[in-house]
């Protein structure tokens, strides 16, 4: 059976925080995922990144590297997270999406990886 790396990359809309109670739905799925993937040997890496308040954006602007605080785009979502698991399929793929996404606050993007580093 062929096997696919896919990226479900984790979006929140900005200036939203999840309250208590949907903060422990949502970490519930994330376990789940995390548990049934990785003892799957399936889960190659997880994220959750820093506020975008931390970040900077490297961009080159008349032919040199510019640096600047915070994302570079304007956004109604911000990425907060990843996860970089193998899948049988693209129903598979969606179907682990839906466990991490119980917020309506949030989406989560699914994309194959083309390409992978092995060590």
């Amino acid at each position: 059976m062929a096997v696919t790396t896919y990226a479900l990359l984790i979006y929140r809309a900005t200036g939203k925080e999840p309250s208590l109670q949907q903060e422990r739905r949502a970490l519930e799925g994330h376990r789940a995922l995390q548990a049934l993937a990785g003892s799957r040997g399936e889960l190659h890496a997880v994220a959750k990144l820093d506020d975008a308040a931390e970040a900077k954006t490297v961009s080159v602007q008349k032919g040199m590297h510019a640096i600047t605080d915070g994302p570079y785009v304007e956004t109604k979502e911000w990425l907060i997270g990843f996860y970089l698991v193998d899948c049988a399929s693209e129903e598979e793929a969606i179907q682990r999406a839906k466990m991490i996404c119980p917020i309506e606050d949030h989406a989560i993007e699914v994309r194959p990886v083309g390409w992978r580093w092995k060590g």
